[in-house]
């Protein structure tokens, strides 16, 4: 069989405790659940009875019962999946709408079940969000159940998931809080279904926290403050809503991911010439078939925001040194290029973490084991100089050295906004003086009677700002200088583009490091 890695687009939901998926041309709408199911003249399992949706009468099945674990309480089931396929309709019971997954053809695990009747899905995945199970329904084996009604489709509206024409657009219907908002499903990353908040360095106005996504720590904002309409306080029952970014990710943080439907371009109505921030994130307000009314989010304006793009980039890996010690060298090589005093340039494409220290400053991101918030209880120490205290982390002892002020900058560090760069660093640590044993030879394991001493440096900056990508790097060797004048007479790399990139100085923290260890 030829696997192919394009992707497509999956609705997944939940019923009781198994995760399922539609393809999005299967899926037509999710609906409310009614108080109560018309009757029909007919006995199968798993049927429920039937809705009225727009003068069509559709047959619901309850899928718990269909595979075998019970039927929904009566609390339960809030939501009715009406699944299309093959000109046949009929609705699932399902407790929630859980979004958009974006699967390859590759990563579809074809499944099969002995016995005599056909299993009720054909496949399974792993998402990767949380690494839950997804089963992917096979529609045509429910519907061909026996006594399973089905009603003939009559063109409700088309499938979400169908080739859109020129007068439709398929949304994401969301909420925050009372706020209503929607979003196209192209621009839509992944879905989340429980968010769990992490606190990071990153804390701030516009970053909520982070969530532990891909094995990196991905920053979470909540929309509301974006557009500048309050906040939205974690109860602890958040979802996610994923975007990407040209550098990397960023969460959104909603109360609910309530629907996917495919409306028309007419729904979209302008926003009111007055009374609303806009600043680009909105492009107007949707009406729903419901009455419901949303704010419809421009994606492409979102994923292109600046300080988004910026926040995506600063989702640092969980394991910073473990991510660090095992990315491949990224320098290319050298190539001959003109520069001031005759330095020479390599090209070079790797990570680098810019921040502040009076000036912008970067430096290389392998050279960086873990970054952190200034420690609340630090031991603080009036040195005069860099300096500014102690503090404990990972059972070693920790100093905190004001980087503006080794860079020779008196750029006051608040502690509240400062961040901490730790390096590790590595010292021979002698051994005491050897006392005659009467044993004939050494203990097993010893070789060298010098230690090696595993340190951290931590080094203060006054505001971190991003993680991007070099151009390229000077690499001519220079003559040692002092720490006081690396700034000035130090190597600069050039960040972001060829064309739009900016020239910083490239502040060589394992440089400062070993001056430390021998001052």
């Amino acid at each position: 069989m030829t696997t192919s890695t394009t992707d497509a687009l999956y609705g997944v939901f939940r019923a009781g405790e198994v995760r399922v998926a539609l393809p999005l041309d299967e899926l037509r709408e999710v609906i409310m659940r009614p108080p109560r199911f018309s009757p029909l003249p007919a006995s199968a399992e798993g049927l429920l009875g039937a809705v009225n949706l727009r003068h069509v009468v559709i047959p619901v099945l309850d899928l718990c019962r269909l595979a075998g674990f019970g039927a929904h309480a009566e609390d339960e089931g809030k939501v009715i999946v009406i699944v299309a396929r093959a000109g046949q309709i009929f609705g699932l019971l399902a407790d929630e709408i859980e979004g958009v997954a974006r699967i390859t053809a590759d990563a579809l695990l074809e499944t099969t079940v002995a016995g005599e009747g056909r299993a009720l899905f054909s496949h399974t995945f792993e998402r990767a969000e949380d690494r839950a199970v997804v089963a992917l329904l096979d529609a045509a084996a429910i519907s061909d159940r026996p006594g399973i009604p089905v009603v003939k489709d009559v063109g409700l509206r088309p499938p979400v998931g169908a080739a859109a024409d020129s007068g439709r657009r398929t949304v994401l219907l969301l909420r925050c809080g009372a706020v209503g908002l929607s979003i196209d499903v192209s621009h839509v990353h992944s879905v989340i279904p429980q968010l769990t908040l992490h606190s990071s360095p990153l804390d701030g106005s516009t970053c909520r926290g982070v969530v532990h996504l891909h094995g990196r720590a991905v920053p979470a904002v909540d929309p509301l403050g974006l557009l500048g309409l309050g906040a939205l306080p974690d109860d602890g029952n958040l979802r996610g809503l994923v975007l990407a970014t040209e550098r990397g990710l960023v969460v959104l943080t909603v109360t609910d991911i309530a629907d996917i439907v495919a409306v028309p371009l007419s729904d979209v109505l302008p926003l009111p010439p007055i009374g609303m921030r806009k600043g680009g994130f909105l492009d107007g307000i949707l009406r729903v078939e419901s009455g419901e009314q949303h704010l419809l989010l421009n994606g492409s304006a979102l994923r292109a925001d600046p300080e988004l793009d910026t926040l995506a980039g600063l989702g640092l890996p969980l394991d910073a040194a473990a991510s660090a010690g095992s990315r491949p060298p990224e320098v290319s090589g050298e190539v001959p290029a003109e520069s001031h005093d005759g330095r020479r340039i390599v090209a070079s494409v790797r990570k680098f973490l810019t921040y502040s220290v009076g000036m912008e400053a970067a430096t290389p991101l392998d050279q960086i084991t873990e970054i952190v918030p200034y420690p609340e209880h630090a031991i603080g120490l009036d040195s005069g100089g860099a300096l500014l205290g102690v503090f404990t982390h990972r059972k070693l002892s920790v100093p905190l050295l004001s980087l503006p002020v080794l860079l020779g900058l008196a750029d006051p560090v608040d502690p509240a906004a400062a961040r901490v760069l730790l390096v590790e660093a590595t010292a021979q640590q002698p051994a005491p003086e050897a006392v005659p044993l009467p044993a004939p030879g050494p203990p097993d394991g010893a070789e060298n009677p010098d230690a090696t001493v595993v340190q951290l440096i931590g080094f203060v900056v006054p505001a971190l700002h991003a993680i991007e990508d070099s151009v390229w790097e000077e690499s001519a060797p220079k003559e040692p200088s002092e720490p006081g004048s690396m700034l000035q007479r130090g190597p600069l790399v050039k960040i972001g583009t060829e064309a739009q990139g900016r020239l910083l100085p490239n502040v060589d923290l394992t440089q400062l490091v070993a001056a430390e260890l021998v001052s």
